[in-house]
Order: C-alpha cells, then sequence, then structure tokens
C-alpha cells in the first residue's frame, strides 16, 4: 500500500482528479437520468404518500423513514463505474502510472463522487421550496435533515466504490453496492428479525440508528462518529485493494492478503469499539429553531436555585432493550438525565439502572418505589407480542420523594423530571381544593349506576404538583386554601353557590368549569332539571332532589354573561381523519382565520397551538364596569350557535339523549369566547345573603377578583390525558397544557409554564388549509342557501293551506257544522299533501347539502392531488431537461467528429 512519502497527501493531484471525474460525471447524460430518478422518487416518499395530508405536517418525516432505502438504488447508481469502467476501457493504468500514491487517487475518485451527490442534494431542495410553498417548515430541522442526507450518502459512497473496485462490469459492480450499502442499512431490521439480543447488539452499527438523530434535529458526536468511522474504514479497504499491484508474494512467511485481512479484521473491531465509546459521550447539537431537544433555560435556572446542602437524588430504572415503538422516548429520557447530572452538578445526582425482569434492580425498584413494568407491544417479539418494559424515575430529597411509575411516549420528558424534581426539593407545595359537586372529580360509590368510579385524570394530574383536598360545598372552606377548582357549579344548590359566589368575591382564585352540554353525563347539563341523573327504577327509595342555583346570577355578579341554553359550533376542523365529527367539537387553532384564537398576551395561553372543546358554551362581558373581561380562548369566524333542545331529546325513560342528524346551523361569521379570565373588584357579600345560611363567606368589603370560566367540562376530560400519555401521531391537543397552566397561573407559580408549553411547533400545510377553509365556507353558504330555500317552500305552502281554510271559513253561504265539517276535510286533505310537500323538500335539501359535501370533498382531493403531482413531478423537470441538453450537445459533437473524420479519410 503506498501512501506516499511522509503520508503527505499532494493537494492539487487529488483536486486534479477531482475535477476530471466531475467533467466526466456531468457530460455523461446517463449520470442526469440517475439525479433525475433521485429527485422523482424522493419527492414522490415525502409528498405522495397518505400520511403527509394526514398528518398536515410541513416537514420531511415521510421521507426520512425512506431515505436509507432511497440510497441503495442511487449509491451504487453513482459508484458503479468509478473503477469498473476505468477498468473496462483500460484507463486504470493510466490513472495508477500518474505520480500520485495510493491514497491521493482514492481520495480524489471518492470526492468526485461526493460532489456529485451533493449536487443531487443542492438540486433536491425544492422539496424545501414545496414545504415553504405550503407552510412555514422549521429551517433548522431542516437543516438537520440534510446534513443526516449528506453523511449517510458520503458513507455509503465509500461502500459503493469498493464494489465497483471488485469487477471491471459496471452491472456487477451496481448489484454489490447495492449488496454492501444494505450490510449498512439492513442490519438492524435483519438482526431484529433473528432475535432481540442480536438487534440490540448490531443495531447501533447500522445506518438507521445513526440518521435517527439527524431525523430529528439533532447533530449527534455518535452520528458524525459513525458516519466517519464507515467512510474510513471501507477508503482503507479501497486503498488496501488498489495496492495489491505492490504486494510481494510473501511477508514474513504468511500471503501479503492474510497479513492485510488481519489488519482490517483489527480495524473492524477498533472502529466498532470506537463508536461504542465515544458513542456514550452523549454530546449533541439541536438545531431545531424551537430547540427541542436541549435543556431550557427554565430548567437550568431552576438548577442553579436547588440548595447545595439537600441534594437531590434521581434513580432511572430502565430497560435496557425496548420495542422499537419506544426506543425515542427511551433515547430522550436518557440524554435529559445526562443533561440534568451535567447541569445540575452536586445538587443533582442521577443513576441510571439497567433493569430487566427478575433482576435485583426490578426488584428494588418494585419494593422502594412501587414501579413495576409495563408491557408494551413489540411486533418483532416471536414470542407473545408483548414485551415488558422498565421506564420509572424516583427523585428524592431527604424525606419527600416523587415516583413516576413509567414515563409515557407523549408525557414531555423534560417536563415531567424536572417538576418532580422541584417538587421533592421544595417541602411545601401550593394547597389546591377541588369542590364536591355531582361531577365526582375525586371518583367514589355512585348510587344512581350502583358503581365505583375511579379519580378524574384531573385529579391525578395536579395531586403531582399540588397538595390536593377535597372540599365540601355545603361547609365553610379552609383558609389555607391557594386555589379553588369547580367543576359545573350549576349543580349545586342555591345556598351552596352563595358561598362560593361570597368565595370567590373575596379575592379568592378560583376556576370554574361550566359547560352546557357535558357530553359524560347529560343530566348534568344546566338546562335538565335537578336530579336528571338520578336511577329511574330507585323509586321512591332516593330523597327529593333540591332545586338547582342560579348559576347565571353567580357569573353576572362577576361582569359573566352566560346562556346555558346555547352550544358553540364551529366549521373549521383541521383533521381529515376526524372530518366524521360534528361541527359542535371545537378545534380551536390559528388556522382557523381568528387571529385572536389564543390570547398572545395572557401567559396561560401564548404558546398554545391546539385545543379542543367538545360541545362548549359562550362566554361574554356582561357589561359591568368593575370587572375586566379578558377572552382566552375564542372559536373560528366560520361558527354559530345551536340551542340545547336541538341536540338533545328525550327518550323513552326520561332521560336524554344527543341528536346529531338534520341540525341546521347558519355561520353568523362570529368568533365566540370559550374561556376567559375576569379580574375587578366586587362586594364581598353576595346578592342572596339570606339564602347562603349560617357560614357565608361576605365581609362586604370590595376584594380583588381573580376568576378564570372556561365554557366546557370535556376539554379536561379522561380521553385528552389519555391522547397526550400515548402521543398519539397528529393529535398534539394542548388540553392538559392549558389546563395546568390556568392552575399555576391562579396560584401564582408561573415556572412551569414555559417548559410545559415545549414542544414541536405545530407547523401546518397552511396554503392547503386556506384552500380547504375557502371550500368548507363555500360548502356552509350552500348548505344556508339549501336551509332558507327549503324553508321558504314550507313557509308558502302553510301559507296555502291557512287561505285554503280561511277562505272556507268566511264563506255565508254554508251553516256553521258544515263549514267546520269541510274545514276538518279540508285541513286533513292538505295536512296530506303537506307533509308529503315537506318530506320532498326535505328529501331535496338533504341532496344539496350531500352534494355541496362531495363537491368540496372533490375539490379537497383535487387540491391535494395537484400538490402531490406538482410537488413531485416538477423538481425533476430543470434535471432532465439539462441532461437532454448534454445529450444532444455530445450527439451533435460525436457527429461533427465523425464528418470531420471521413472527410479527412476521403
Amino acid at each position: 500500500m503506498n501512501l506516499g512519502p511522509a503520508n503527505r497527501i499532494n493537494v492539487r493531484l487529488v483536486a486534479a482528479i477531482v475535477r476530471r471525474d466531475l467533467r466526466l460525471a456531468f457530460s455523461n447524460p446517463t449520470g442526469y437520468v440517475f439525479v433525475t430518478l433521485f429527485i422523482f422518487l424522493s419527492a414522490a416518499a415525502a409528498f405522495w404518500q397518505v400520511p403527509f395530508f394526514l398528518n398536515n405536517l410541513a416537514n420531511l418525516d415521510q421521507l426520512n423513514a425512506v431515505f436509507p432505502y432511497l440510497l441503495l438504488f442511487f449509491i451504487p447508481a453513482l459508484t458503479m463505474g468509478v473503477w469498473a469502467e476505468e477498468t473496462r476501457q483500460g484507463t486504470d493504468e493510466l490513472l495508477l502510472t500518474l505520480p500520485a500514491t495510493d491514497l491521493e487517487i482514492v481520495l480524489g475518485k471518492y470526492l468526485s463522487v461526493v460532489g456529485v451527490y451533493t449536487a443531487s442534494l443542492v438540486l433536491s431542495l425544492t422539496h424545501v421550496l414545496v414545504l415553504m410553498f405550503l407552510g412555514s417548515p422549521d429551517l433548522g430541522l431542516m437543516a438537520g435533515n440534510y446534513l443526516g442526507y449528506w453523511l449517510a450518502g458520503a458513507a455509503l459512497i465509500s461502500a459503493g466504490m469498493l464494489a465497483s473496485l471488485l469487477t471491471s462490469h459496471v452491472t456487477i459492480a451496481f448489484i454489490l453496492g447495492a449488496l454492501f450499502c444494505a450490510a449498512f442499512v439492513l442490519i438492524g431490521p435483519i438482526a431484529g428479525g433473528i432475535s432481540d439480543g442480536l438487534r440490540s447488539l448490531l443495531s447501533p452499527l447500522g445506518l438507521f440508528t445513526a440518521f435517527d438523530d439527524f431525523a430529528r434535529g439533532v447533530v449527534s458526536f455518535s452520528g458524525l462518529v459513525h458516519f466517519v468511522s464507515v467512510a474510513g474504514l471501507m477508503l482503507y479497504l479501497n486503498v488496501v485493494l488498489i495496492g495489491r499491484r505492490h504486494w510481494p508474494v510473501q511477508a514474513g512467511g504468511y500471503r501479503m492478503g492474510i497479513h492485510h485481512g488481519a489488519r482490517a479484521a483489527a480495524l473492524v473491531a477498533v472502529v466498532i469499539g470506537l463508536n461504542v465509546i465515544l458513542g456514550r459521550a452523549g454530546v449533541r447539537l439541536d438545531v431545531t429553531a424551537e430547540g427541542l431537544h436541549s435543556l431550557s433555560d427554565e430548567t437550568v435556572q431552576m438548577l442553579s436555585e436547588l440548595d447545595p446542602e439537600r441534594p437531590v437524588f434521581i434513580q432511572a430504572f430502565v430497560s435496557p432493550e425496548v420495542p422499537e415503538s419506544y426506543v425515542q422516548t427511551r433515547s430522550s429520557l436518557i440524554d435529559v438525565l445526562k443533561e440534568l447530572d451535567a447541569v445540575g452538578g452536586s445538587r443533582v445526582q442521577v443513576r441510571i439502572q439497567a433493569t430487566e425482569m427478575y433482576t435485583p434492580e426490578a426488584r428494588e425498584a418494585s419494593e422502594r418505589f412501587g414501579i413495576t413494568p409495563r408491557e408494551l407491544p413489540d411486533l418483532r417479539s416471536a414470542r407473545s407480542g408483548f414485551t415488558n418494559v422498565f421506564a420509572g424515575i424516583a427523585v428524592t430529597c431527604g424525606p419527600e420523594e416523587q415516583v413516576i411509575g413509567f414515563l409515557d411516549t407523549g408525557l414531555p420528558v423534560e417536563y415531567e423530571l424536572v417538576r418532580s424534581l422541584r417538587v421533592a426539593a421544595r417541602a411545601d407545595r401550593a394547597k389546591l381544593g377541588i369542590l364536591a359537586t355531582e361531577v365526582r372529580l375525586f371518583g367514589g360509590f355512585d348510587f344512581n349506576t350502583m358503581q365505583s368510579r375511579q379519580p378524574w385524570a384531573m385529579t391525578e394530574e395536579l395531586r403531582k404538583q399540588y397538595d390536593v383536598v377535597q372540599v365540601q360545598p355545603q361547609e365553610d372552606y379552609p383558609d389555607d386554601l391557594d386555589v379553588l377548582l369547580a367543576a359545573l357549579p350549576n349543580t349545586l344548590t342555591q345556598p351552596e353557590m352563595d358561598r362560593l359566589s361570597d368565595y370567590i368575591a373575596s379575592g379568592n382564585p378560583t376556576l370554574l368549569l361550566t359547560d352546557p352540554l357535558p357530553s359524560f353525563n347529560l343530566a348534568l347539563s344546566p338546562s335538565e332539571q335537578k336530579g336528571a341523573s338520578a336511577n329511574p327504577f330507585a323509586g321512591n327509595q332516593q330523597p327529593a332532589p333540591v332545586p338547582k342555583g342560579d348559576i347565571q346570577g353567580l357569573l353576572r355578579r362577576f361582569g359573566v354573561e352566560w346562556t346555558t341554553g346555547l352550544i358553540v359550533w364551529d366549521q373549521y376542523n383541521p383533521h381529515p381523519g376526524m372530518a366524521h365529527l360534528p361541527p359542535e367539537v371545537v378545534f380551536a387553532s390559528p388556522g382557523n382565520e381568528n387571529p385572536d384564537t389564543f390570547n398572545q398576551e395572557a401567559v396561560s395561553t401564548a404558546s398554545l397551538q391546539e385545543l379542543v372543546f367538545i360541545f362548549p358554551g359562550r362566554l361574554q362581558h356582561a357589561g359591568s364596569a368593575d370587572f375586566t373581561f379578558t377572552p382566552l380562548v375564542q372559536s373560528g369566524i366560520m361558527s354559530g350557535l345551536t340551542a340545547y333542545s336541538q341536540l338533545v331529546q328525550r327518550n323513552f325513560f326520561g332521560g336524554s339523549q344527543l341528536v346529531l342528524t338534520n341540525i341546521p346551523r347558519r355561520a353568523s361569521q362570529n368568533a365566540y369566547t370559550v374561556a376567559a379570565h375576569v379580574t375587578g373588584n366586587a362586594d364581598g357579600t353576595a346578592a342572596t345573603d339570606d339564602a347562603a345560611g349560617e357560614g357565608a363567606v361576605g365581609t362586604g368589603v370590595s376584594t380583588p377578583v381573580n376568576l378564570v370560566v372556561v365554557a366546557d367540562v370535556d376539554f379536561a376530560s379522561q380521553q385528552f390525558f389519555d391522547i397526550r400519555r400515548m402521543g398519539a401521531a397528529g393529535l398534539s391537543f394542548d388540553n392538559v397544557t392549558f389546563f395546568l397552566n390556568l392552575m399555576d397561573v391562579l396560584v401564582g407559580d408561573e415556572s412551569f409554564i414555559a417548559l410545559r408549553s415545549k414542544r414541536v411547533r405545530y407547523r401546518t400545510l397552511e396554503t392547503v388549509e386556506r384552500q380547504t377553509m375557502a371550500y368548507t365556507e363555500q360548502r356552509v353558504r350552500d348548505e344556508d342557501a339549501a336551509e332558507e330555500e327549503a324553508q321558504a317552500a314550507l313557509d308558502q305552502a302553510r301559507r296555502r293551506l291557512t287561505a285554503r281554510v280561511d277562505e272556507v271559513r268566511q264563506r255565508t253561504d254554508l251553516d256553521e257544522q258544515t263549514r267546520r265539517i269541510m274545514v276538518r276535510n279540508l285541513e286533513e286533505v292538505e295536512n296530506r299533501r303537506f307533509e308529503t310537500l315537506q318530506t320532498n323538500i326535505e328529501a331535496e335539501k338533504e341532496a344539496r347539502i350531500q352534494e355541496s359535501k362531495e363537491m368540496m370533498e372533490s375539490q379537497v382531493r383535487l387540491i391535494q392531488n395537484t400538490i402531490k403531482n406538482l410537488a413531485a413531478l416538477l423538481p425533476p423537470v430543470p434535471v432532465f431537461l439539462l441532461g437532454v441538453f448534454i445529450f444532444l450537445r455530445r450527439r451533435r459533437r460525436e457527429n461533427e467528429a465523425a464528418a470531420a473524420a471521413r472527410r479527412l479519410r476521403s
């Protein structure tokens, strides 16, 4: 192997080889064909897949998932002629006789192919332009993605060159190159199909593991080491094989092939060892715009405020092998723990224990902290389809202890750890009272259903941060409460409601969750009578219900007007997979064309991206000058109001049931407030002091009011905590974040709000949303027109019936009995005719509405198909045209050269 004197590299000679090969590559039409095909296939992978529009996100996630497989085709196509074509044409001898070392020749050939690959990636930047046209992609994330693309390709190019060096046939070189590249790309999936142990051993050597960080916008040191080591190893083998012409027959009694084989094996072992050792360094650079993969400033500040005399101990019990669906969460957990350990210094001590079933670590986790494994689905497990996974964290500081039994996939890792850390480090916690209403947030036995109810998820979540107690509405409230939560106060009696009203007027921070139609129990609606949820088969065993209090009067006292029988609906729905939901399920996000959807001046809502309300109510300022009514969340402009009586009907047993079909809706072009913050001064005595009874809190003194009202309870129900916990793809709702932010604001501790809100910015396909919204508005107008025409036709039929009846009644030539008989007969005939006409009109109206919906769906699909086709077909066109131009120019020069040769011969 000739490395030259003193191993110095002649840069000029390397650059000359690079220029030579680049000139040959860009003057060959075949190269343009492969580049065109690469750009087309990558565009198809990015934009032609169904999840691109279903997820509605302006990123390259779909391309990232298949990009290593795309390199299996493209890299061998670029490298198959590097050595094989030189050997076939006999130019390799000229190349190897240059005054250059083997290393310089290999570097020149390698850099020339990397140059072609780099040009291909630059031309594929049209994918980013497409995303910028459709939305506002994270340019930092795009930079991380393309750096990963470049490094992965640069590493595999050296493997493809090695395949080209082994044969003089271009086709065989392509096949061998694909096999060599597949060894790095498919090593993880193939090993996982054999055994879990083999997968955990070999997956870190595969390209997917190293590429994954770059796909998420993280430049990791381990990824850089992996790609550089692969490229260096393969280039070394290239140099060794080129130097075969210099090998002596034997060295030390052994053939030179054995010598170099042993060296290569040793080098492979060294490379694997370096990857394992350096990969544990955990050095990562987060290049995303929001810095999603690094500790936030709030966390660093909180760590610096910890008392070094009271260090916090964090013990993490984490499985070394987890299913693929949990790999990223485990990686993020380990990374955050290491960051906390590094930044916290002596204040934080972290111990990460690899925990498996039936080990001392598992026994310690269970006996000391109650941490047990959870079964997660594992498609690669041939035994049961499930794998027991440990991912529990115990945080202790002196006698205080906080335990996270299992870190679910959707939970924000940094927030969960830092919250537990701070709660454990502080001996005192804010006290939160939950008013006992018929909602039963604390759970308990329900005598109406004769079943035991579990506590609501919101109660369990609040217990992680606050000292939560239950407050009885008929008794005096504790004096040491920092904040009060009252869900569905309309279920209280008037004395209980007066006590609550006086408590709010006394300046105590309070969160009221009202709801015109609680979907979990319609009987608790303010439009229903007290006791509507009682068991109808209980007979006289239950006491007579006490009438409900005046919830509208309570809110009006603090400057809030709430019509209990109206439900807000909104046509905006950014999730095509949820198009079946009724408009009364309100999606609040900036895409609804209302710039004031989230109050950007309020800390609790400034960082929110999307909320979901289920049958919410409308809040208005009652006009009182004593109070400031600040909207926090509003609906979009394509919204309206539906009466409770239109959505709910009585059943045979006297109960209520939802009816969501054939409901007339007409958009008002107004936005409706769903949540509001009320401040101001109030008289501390309720208007109905006599009804308050003994123990009322009224003082008669003007005190500052701190009240938040949300006209929906369902937004903080179990399902949204489950969605957040599971991390469902495409469902990044901020309901839990909004609820916890409100509690923090009322308590006066805003330290967690920024950390809790740290998440992926919901960068949607804004252009598609705008065009879809335009078609939605047209559909709403068509439906309103159909409703108006149907109603006009029915009114005309009613007037005709009335006129016919009046005409008979006004006849003087008939006696009274004859007129009554004729009127009755006429009414029967006209009523039957009217009913038939009404049925026909309703059918025609429904047909028009259905036609409008189908038209909108077809137009939306047309938009999506147009975007897909243009995004995939237009980017390769310039490269293809350039290839055609090169081909025609080359053909013309060949014809000119042939003509000149014929002239010379003649």
